[in-house]
């Protein structure tokens, strides 16, 4: 179930520092790219950079939009920085057969090594370590890329980001986000128009639900 942060909350976002945040993130320059197409499997579905333990305190969340099984055994998850290159790269073990959209098994939730929460969804729980000190850049991006090395879906948090991004750029995490317990996710229904902005919102963190 997602829970959309309360008006108070997003209120003390703007008021402490966030709103610099999001214009950062919107006021760069977008660049020339083809428009990609909606995905219509597997979706980058939730993204936390950060959390209460810190900057490690991060996950990603892979769910299959489809109503039929998607083998992601090696596709590779990319992480980039704010100056869009590829940082570090996560991939998938064999065996990672996400179920149809609505069934047990539906998610991928990979986790970093200081990750806080509860998960809902837990049959695919895929535990990583990045090499870099703040993990996934706050201002960085994720892509799941398959075996063929082609894109499926990403997201990215700074319009600079652009071999993930699809469309604007979501609105980044913050250390005031950190205490609300907040991430990058999408609405229940996974909806994917190909624009970061319109398809992420902050919401309290609710990895494998």
């Amino acid at each position: 179930m997602r829970r959309i942060l309360g008006a108070s909350a997003v209120f003390a976002m703007l008021a402490m520092g966030m709103a610099g945040g999001v214009a950062n993130a919107a006021g760069e320059s977008e660049g020339t790219e083809a428009a990609p197409l909606v995905s219509s499997t597997v979706v980058v579905n939730e993204v936390s950079t950060r959390g209460v333990n810190g900057q490690l305190d991060e996950y990603i969340e892979l769910r299959n939009v489809s109503n039929q099984p998607q083998d992601v055994s090696g596709h590779v998850i990319r992480i980039y920085s704010p100056s869009n290159v590829v940082v570090d790269t996560i991939t998938l073990p064999a065996g990672t057969i996400l179920q149809p959209k609505g069934n047990p098994g539906q998610y991928a939730v990979l986790v970093g090594q200081n990750f806080s929460g509860t998960i809902g969804d837990q049959t695919y729980v895929i535990p990583f370590t990045l090499t870099g000190a703040e993990g996934i850049p706050t201002l960085g991006g994720v892509s799941v890329q398959n075996l063929a090395g082609a894109k499926i879906d990403g997201v990215a948090f700074s319009n600079a980001v652009m071999a993930p991004r699809e469309g604007q750029a979501a609105t980044p995490e913050s250390n005031v986000t950190d205490s609300l317990n907040a991430a990058n996710t999408r609405n229940i229904l996974s909806t994917d128009t190909d624009n970061n902005r319109q398809d992420f919102s902050l919401q309290l963190r609710s990895p494998g639900l």
